[in-house]
This record gives C-alpha cells, sequence and structure tokens, in this order.
C-alpha cells in the first residue's frame, strides 16, 4: 500500500497546499519509515505469508510497535504536537492536525489491506486480537484500491498545481514528478 499512502499525501497537498508535500509523503509513510530500522534489528519482521505468493498480501507482517493502533495514536500526536509548536506560523494553525491525521491514516488504510497482523497495544501486550481485515486476499480489488487513490492524489495534486502555479512549465514539472512518484510506487507495490 506504499502507493496508496502517497495517493493521501497528493490529495492532502489539494486541500493544503500551504503544507510542504515532503512533509506530507514523511507523514503518510512514518509508520513504515520506523518499521525498517526494527525490521533490520529483527525487532519487526516480515516473513512469507504462504509458500509461493507473491505481490498483494504475500508477507506477513509481525510490525507490534511501529503498527499498533496505540503506537500510531500516540505517533500521530506527537507530530501533530511538534508541528503544532513549531511551524503553525508557516504551515498554519491546524497543520499540527492535518499532519496528525495523515499520519494515523496509515493506519486507517493498513487496517484495511493487512490480515489480521495489526496489534492492538505496543508490542502485542494485553493478548488482544490482532486487527486487519484482509483486502490483500483479493489482489486485483486491492490494486482498484490503491490506483484509485493514486489517480485521486495525483489528478487533485495536478488540478491545485496548476490552478495555483502561474509558471505553466513548472506546473507541469511538479505534476509529473509527483505523479511519477505515485505511479512508481503503485507499479513496485503491484510487482513486489
Amino acid at each position: 500500500m506504499l502507493a496508496g499512502h502517497f495517493g493521501i499525501a497528493g490529495m492532502v497537498k489539494a486541500w493544503r497546499p500551504a503544507l510542504p508535500m515532503g512533509a506530507l509523503l514523511v507523514a503518510a509513510q512514518l509508520p513504515d519509515l520506523l518499521f525498517l530500522p526494527l525490521a533490520l534489528t529483527g525487532v519487526e519482521r516480515m516473513e512469507p505469508a504462504e509458500p509461493g505468493l507473491s505481490g498483494y498480501g504475500s508477507m506477513w507482517i509481525t510490525a507490534p510497535f511501529t503498527h499498533a493502533l496505540v503506537s500510531n495514536v500516540v505517533l500521530a500526536t506527537l507530530v501533530g504536537a511538534l508541528v503544532h509548536l513549531f511551524l503553525r506560523d508557516r504551515w498554519g494553525r491546524d497543520a499540527g492536525a492535518v499532519l496528525a491525521a495523515v499520519v494515523f491514516s496509515h493506519w486507517l488504510l493498513d487496517l484495511v489491506v493487512h490480515r489480521p497482523d495489526i496489534a492492538v497495544l505496543p508490542g502485542g501486550a494485553g493478548g488482544l486480537p490482532s486487527l486487519g481485515l484482509g483486502l490483500w486476499e483479493f489482489p486485483l480489488v486491492t490494486a482498484v484500491v490503491e490506483g484509485l487513490l493514486v489517480v485521486a492524489g495525483s489528478a487533485l495534486y495536478t488540478w491545485r498545481t496548476f490552478r495555483d502555479t502561474p509558471n505553466r512549465g513548472r506546473a507541469w514539472a511538479y505534476s509529473a514528478g509527483i505523479t511519477l512518484l505515485l505511479v512508481g510506487s503503485l507499479v513496485l507495490d503491484l510487482t513486489s
């Protein structure tokens, strides 16, 4: 769902153009960015869900810290508070709330696509059942949903860029760059 998360960033950028696209892209991927070092150290991991599977849903993800519901609420709150404290004068007084929502949107999208492998409490504490609606079990449907997020993010970002950027060459360059990022990440999702 890499591309879907990026699609959300494109949609929010169209709605809130004062927010830097880089900040929105990082916010949309923050749980996965934190997952990488923990996966490299073996604290969290990905392993094949079933032999021979590839693409969507081919991995069972064990990320009880970076992807737990409570962890994501705390992470979104922390990002929102930091942006509010240090960047609200630059990005707008509700920028912290918007970026917090983008961070939490990662968890919401993952809830829809993941198998039930998402912990409620960090580290899987409390023995609560894991969450996940398992859309990855239906690769074609997942590809369509993610593709729609990419199209929406690209289209809205492009519309806003052309509306607000007087220099058409710059507008084309910005729009093409974001569209390539979104489509490239979708292709990566589809082929991995």
